[in-house]
């Protein structure tokens, strides 16, 4: 017994067993302690997981040492060592973490401008390891002081990055004032108070904070108010009231006054739908009450009108639908194929309203789209670029206030009419992102397959009458009233526009032959004015070894307001990859106020008389880069230069008189969805001296545009002076983007053959 008791003792005081128990016991002490600070110290669960791993390694590590190390090592020294290799671990672990780990995140979020992300990454790094000035740096430049104003008190505040699905809410405290520091960018909020309805916000900070807005617009905005739970209607959000500044194209900054409301959280369902019409809502007159169902200008009765009204079977209901139901598995996708009338009709039913025009901006954006970032941020996560329409809720497009999908996926009708025509809000799938900012006008009867609602219950009857303001979207004055000047006068006008050939000073920046199709070409040139270059993009057909053709692209307003890289442009994109495949050359340059070369987004669509300034001198750069472009393809040996093409989309196609009324070297021009756009200046007077484009032109159309309506794109081709012959004008079953794919290759490819 006493054998094996010496024995125990000298086991026990082994260096190597001392070490290794002593090291348990710490870090064991370590691990606990990190456990239980780790929540108020609200610490990233990779520090925990960090300690256990090098508690873990560490381990065989002491025990090694301490066994090759001198026998005689006291308790004490043993104990040194344990932290001393713990210390060594600790730092040479989180010098890998950080180093080859975290940093590359941070620098890929800064150079993507993701800041949010890139402040979550710098404050996980400091926390650990808050030694390093360049972290701290990052989190002094990219955090901002918010200013939550909230009318209760004791309401449990919580954050995370906008749209976020992999950040877990993170509590700030019940106290507005003490939070101090967020990530500058786009925000949400989430505020809890017992008895009341959870409220959520999304916005930018600094500026969602509902109250600092810009001292130049002259208000500040509402406090944020809980509602109880009882009150607020069911799959409905509180919107408060207030003033506020409405995100819609054309309104400028003047603020408007509302009071609080509830508004639908997603479109109508299908699935909702079909309860109104299971209800007897085609049928009951309560609810169509108070209409004037106008069709072409010819008055209808509630009878002939719901003629009109029928699914494919002939019963009441909307157009895609078969005997009164619709098709399975679609339940909660937004209803669709439905008139303004029946929006309205479904509104009444729910004993709501169709939202006006200044509810549904409210409720969509918080602020103007140029002082906050936020809409640009819902309209990348929104349903533009998708191919159908989705299910409500899917895409993360969340509203200031807590809605889905009012930007993309389906356009949604408003209470608003003018003209006899309805209006539509937020674009569509497939349509430009910033359809999510125009008030577009369509017939009340257009039962379109893209178009939807949502409805609002007001809590103030007097706010019916934001109603009583005028949606003001001029329409174009008709052919004759556009007075072509005489020769002098038109001389005098296009002075402005004087172009002289200068050294060009091309620099080819790269020639990429990856794709199977064509040679991607980068040109950099001089373009004479401000010394500024211009870069130039050539997509040049491959197994072509004659001179080719080409055509040159005039792009959509994307391009001058939220454009990609330039070296991200893809031909395939808006369906123009038919044209290289043809054997013709694509050229897309970099126009003053497109890409690389864009200047204030709101001159792209001026309002101010200083916006309406620079967008005039736009144009002219416009034309002198253009002769830039076309000197530079003349200098090219591989170019026929009696076989270059105008190809304007949209914007580019509604702003093509600057161009054609000065520039002589194009053998014909092609327009996809453009027209005269009654919202603009008139192409710095450009309208008035449209008999005098004399060369070829296509219009391709869609008689459902509602940028350019029919009577818009009529006034350009009638004010065109093309010979007969020599012009086409094509109008399709379509919106204003895209056009039937196959019908738009025929044209174009027929046209471009025929002429060149």
């Amino acid at each position: 017994m006493t054998e094996n008791k010496s024995l125990f003792t000298r086991f026990r005081s082994h260096p190597t067993i001392r070490a290794g128990t002593t090291y348990a016991f710490v870090a064991f002490i370590t691990v606990q302690v990190l456990s239980l600070i780790s929540t108020p110290l609200n610490l990233n669960e990779s520090v925990l997981q960090g300690a256990i791993w090098i508690s873990i390694v560490g381990f065989p590590v002491v025990v090694f040492l301490s066994y090759i190390i001198s026998s005689h090592f006291s308790t004490l020294k043993l104990l040194g060592l344990t932290v001393g290799v713990l210390a060594a671990v600790y730092l040479g672990g989180s010098f890998y973490w950080i180093q080859y780990i975290k940093n590359p995140e941070l620098q890929e979020a800064f150079i993507d401008d993701e800041y949010t992300k890139t402040w979550i990454i710098a404050r996980e790094i400091n926390r650990i390891f808050p030694f390093l000035p360049q972290v701290q740096d990052a989190l002094d430049q990219l955090s901002a002081e918010a200013t939550i104003n909230i009318k209760q008190e004791d309401v449990d505040i919580f954050w995370k990055p906008y749209a976020s699905n992999d950040f877990e809410w993170e509590y700030l405290g019940t106290d507005a004032s003490g939070v101090k520091n967020l990530p500058v960018g786009p925000i949400q909020l989430r505020l809890e108070k017992e008895g009341y309805k959870t409220a959520y916000l999304s916005s930018n900070n600094p500026s969602l904070l509902f109250q600092n807005f810009p001292a130049d617009l002259g208000f500040k905005a509402a406090p944020m108010e809980l509602v109880n739970k009882d009150v607020i209607p069911e799959g409905m959000v509180y919107v408060p009231g207030g003033q506020f500044v409405p995100a819609i194209s054309g309104e400028g900054t003047k603020p408007f006054t509302l009071s609080p409301f509830f508004v639908d959280k997603y479109e109508v369902t299908n699935k909702e739908f079909k309860r109104f019409i299971d209800s007897g809502g085609y049928t009951n007159p309560r609810y169509w009450e108070d209409m004037d169902f106008v069709k072409d200008g010819i008055s209808l009765s509630l009878e002939e009108a719901l003629v009109i009204m029928v699914d494919q079977t002939g019963r009441n209901a909307p157009s895609g639908w078969e005997l009164a139901d619709y098709p399975e598995g679609q339940d909660n996708k937004p209803v669709t194929g439905i008139t303004w009338y029946e929006a309205q009709a479904y509104a009444k039913f729910m004993g709501n309203i169709l939202p006006p025009y200044f509810h549904w901006s409210k409720a969509a954006f918080p602020i103007d789209e140029w002082v906050s970032p936020l809409a640009p941020e819902m309209l990348s996560l929104s349903n533009f670029k998708g191919t159908e329409v989705a299910e409500v809720g899917v895409f993360n497009s969340i509203g200031p206030y807590g809605t889905f999908d009012m930007t993309g996926n389906v356009r949604e009708w408003v209470w608003n009419i003018f003209g006899g025509r309805g209006m539509t809000m937020g674009g569509a799938v497939s349509e430009p992102e910033y359809t999510g900012f125009q008030a577009n006008p369509m017939p009340r009867f257009n039962r379109s397959e893209l178009t939807g609602f949502r409805t609002v219950r007001l809590l103030n009857p007097a706010d019916m009458n934001p109603f009583g303001y005028p949606i003001n979207r001029p329409e174009p004055p008709p052919i004759d009233f556009y007075k072509p000047l005489d020769d002098s006068a038109y001389k005098l006008y296009t002075t402005q526009f004087a172009y002289g050939r200068r050294d060009l000073n091309p620099k080819t920046i790269y020639q990429d032959e990856s794709h199977p199709d064509w040679i991607k070409e980068k040109i950099s040139i001089d373009v004479g004015y401000n010394n500024e270059r211009m870069d130039i993009l050539i997509f040049r057909p491959k197994n072509v070894y004659n001179e080719v053709g080409s055509v040159l692209v005039y792009p959509g307003l994307n391009y001058f307001r939220n454009p990609p890289d330039i070296d991200e442009i893809d031909p395939g994109e808006y369906g123009l990859d038919f044209i290289i495949k043809s054997g013709r050359a694509l050229v897309w340059a970099a126009f003053k106020g497109s890409l690389n070369r864009m200047v204030d987004p709101a001159v792209a669509q001026p309002t101010t008389e200083d916006q309406i300034r620079e967008f005039r001198q736009m144009m002219v750069d416009w034309r002198v880069d253009t002769g830039r472009v076309l000197d530079y393809l003349e200098d090219r040996s591989d170019f026929n230069n009696s076989q270059i093409n105008y190809l304007g989309m949209s914007y580019g196609a509604i702003f093509t008189p600057i161009v054609l009324l000065t520039e002589d070297r194009f053998k014909s021009a092609i327009f996809l969805s453009g027209g005269f756009a009654p919202t603009y200046p008139p192409h710095s007077d450009g309208i008035f001296y449209l008999d005098r484009v004399k060369i070829p032109v296509l219009m391709l159309n869609g008689e459902q545009d509602f940028l350019i309506p029919v009577l818009a794109q009529e006034v350009l081709y009638q004010g065109l002076g093309s010979a007969e012959e020599d012009k086409r004008y094509v109008l399709y079953k379509a919106g204003h983007w895209p056009l039937p794919r196959n019908q738009m290759i025929n044209e174009t490819l027929s046209w471009l053959d025929k002429y060149n």
